[in-house]
Parts: structure tokens; sequence; C-alpha cells
């Protein structure tokens, strides 16, 4: 069934784009509602219609150094010609108060009811609005700019200082008789420093994944154990599998991880009362004291989930509150003292995020129990 021509042009005329239709020549025989406000909006054209213009002859008025018009006629050109169907450019258009985008779509199609074959190829053109969206990509591209001028602040301009204060603190060692109090405390300052310098720049790092390799949980979780000061702590691996993942952000977790537990779960964080305590409260960590001997131990489990897709890591000491489960993965969150950064768990969600993982806190009765599902297995 033949539909009504005003059936048709009632349809475009509601549509949120502008629109034209050129005929083989690149004419302009039809522009719908939209089309003619924005004329009139911005003064284009004494007839907002635009009808019986040449849509190409107008872009070839902007010169070679007008590239977005001269891709437009170029493109209109070859698509007229039967060379392409479709042809699309994302241009600016900006106004004397305020930056505007549009998004330029054309799509050709024959209609029989031509006077000659030249007449018989049309071409839609839509012209859409993506301010929104442009201003969005470039808010975020500034941000990442930011960052990584950031990033690289932190890892070059903060950390050769460090290490070089580091340097002095060893030859001041070195010279004096006995230990120092202050110069221990002094480099566990600068040692706080550079930690908080690498979880900033792992969290500054961009969330992409460029490529994933084969791994073995309990191969990656033993050799992240090695980076991690212990103290009174222990791992066992209950049982390994084979997944996909950067080996490297794998790494990470597991050290964010295993630091979390040991930190929070040895004698440093629980009461010498025995009393339950909140997971690495502050007040478990004023009843034994800082850098106390522990008299207590912590072993951490890493294994695999019974439905066998995805893996977990436990501790047997004090827990996580229920109340605290859902915030425990914000950044900047912390109950163990100004010593912690507060992004260790936070750097544990985005490293899941970035695989597609989920990580959810579960109770280990008693202890912390984090379960990573979605895991894909490699092979």
């Amino acid at each position: 069934m033949d539909l009504p021509k005003a059936l048709l042009e009632g349809a475009l005329e509601g549509l949120p784009a502008q629109f034209a239709i050129l005929d083989a020549a690149g004419t302009i025989v039809y522009t719908n509602e939209r089309w003619r406000s924005f004329g009139v909006a911005n003064d284009i054209d004494e007839d907002p219609t635009s009808i019986g213009k040449n849509y190409i002859a107008v872009c070839d008025a902007g010169g070679d150094d007008d590239e977005f018009a001269a891709s437009t006629a170029a493109g209109l050109r070859s698509l007229l010609a039967g060379d392409r169907e479709e042809f699309s450019l994302e241009y600016p258009c900006h106004s004397q108060s305020e930056k505007r985008w549009f998004l330029l779509y054309a799509r050709a199609y024959e209609f029989e009811g031509g006077q000659d074959a030249q007449g018989d190829r049309y071409a839609l053109v839509e012209h859409l609005d993506v301010t929104d969206r442009k201003l969005t990509e470039l808010e975020l591209s500034e941000s990442n700019a930011h960052l990584k001028t950031v990033a690289g602040v932190l890892s070059h301009d903060l950390r050769n200082p460090i290490s070089v204060a580091v340097g002095y603190l060893d030859e001041l060692e070195d010279r004096r008789a006995s230990p120092s109090t202050f110069v221990s405390g002094l480099r566990s300052c600068l040692e706080r420093m550079q930690r908080i310098i690498d979880d900033a720049l792992l969290l500054a790092r961009e969330a992409g994944i460029d490529e994933l390799e084969p791994v073995h949980l309990d191969v990656s979780a033993m050799k992240a154990w090695r980076y991690v000061e212990v103290d009174d702590a222990t791992l066992e691996v209950d049982d390994s599998m084979q997944f996909m993942a950067d080996p490297s952000l794998l790494d990470s977790l597991f050290e964010n991880l295993f630091r979390n537990s040991v930190e929070h779960g040895t004698t440093n964080s629980r009461a010498r009362s025995g009393d339950a305590v909140e997971h690495g409260s502050q007040s478990a960590m004023a009843a034994t004291g800082c850098g106390c001997e522990s008299s207590e131990t912590v072993t951490i489990r890493v294994g695999v989930l019974p439905d066998g897709i995805g893996f977990y890591v436990e501790d047997d000491g004090p827990g996580i509150p229920e109340a605290q489960r859902e915030e425990v993965f914000e950044t900047g969150f912390t109950t163990g003292g100004s010593d912690n950064t507060g992004l260790g768990l936070t750097i544990v969600s985005n490293v899941a995020d970035a695989h597609g993982w989920t990580v959810d806190v579960a109770d280990a009765s008693p202890g912390a129990r984090f379960e990573f599902r979605g895991v894909g297995a490699a092979g």
C-alpha cells in the first residue's frame, strides 16, 4: 500500500534531527521543520526552507580551508554518484554564544518516480545535535590529561626525592652506632609516602586491559605473597584454577588483599582482652600499641569457589562488620588509623571491574572473605 505523501512528511516533521532530501545534482528538494527552525534561529538563509539551493555548492563555497565542508562535499558527490550508500561526519558548528557539534549522516536511495535516470537517485541528509555528548567527551579527555599530569608528578617529581631521602637515611644508619627512633620514624613516613604514591598510580592507570593471559591461581597468589610484609601471618592455597587475567593487575589485587588481612588480622589490630573488635578498628590498635610483637597470627586462604567460576581470598581475623561491607571499597575508607591510605580495597574493586568480575564481601565466620565471580577460564 502506498502511503499518502502528507503522512510521510508528517513523520519527518516530528523527528528530532534536521532532515533534507537532495536530488542527484545535490539540490535540496525537501526540508523538515527542524531544518527550517535552525535556519531562522541562526540567520543562515533568507529562505529558511533552503529548497532550491545546491547543498554541495554551499559546501564548496567554504573553500579548501574548511576541511569539514570539503569532506562533506566529497562524501555527498560520491554518494549521489553511486560509489557508496552512506556517509557520516561529525563537525563543529559554533555560534557566538555557545559551542556546538553536529553529526551529519547521509544515505542514498532510489526513487522510481523521478523524471529521468539522473533524477532517480536521492540522498537523505540528517544533522543531529551531539553537543552534550561532545562536551562530555571533552571534559573526560581534559580530566584524563590532568590525571596523567598528576601521575607524572607522582612517579617522577615525588618518587625521586623520596628515593634520595631513603638513601641519606641508609647512610645515616650506617654511621650510627645504635638504631635511632627518630631515623626509624622518618623511614616509616617515607615508606608511607611511597605506598600512597604506588596506590595512587595504580588507581590512575586506565581501566581498559589490552591483553589477557592465562594465569594460575596458586602461582599468582604465591608470587604476590612474596611482596607483602607478612609479620606473623601465613598463606594457604586450598586449590587452584587457570583463568584469563592481566598478570600485573592480578598481582596488585592479591597484594592489597593480603596486606589488608595482615594489617587488620594480626594481634596489632586485635584487642588483647580477646573481646570482639571491628576489622582493623582504631580501638584495637590502641589496645595493643602500634609496632608491638604479635602473639597471634592470621591465616590467609586462597581457593576456588564451589561453582568453579571464581575464587576467594579469606582470613581468620576479626572480620568486617556487615554494616561496613558496602563501604570498604569506597576510596579513602579505612578503619586502620592514619597509617592506612584507604585505597587498598578500592584498587581491588577497580581491578575486578577492569576484568569484568564482581567482588563481594562474604561472612567467613570468623574473618573476612572476598569472593570474585565471572572469572573466565583459560583454554
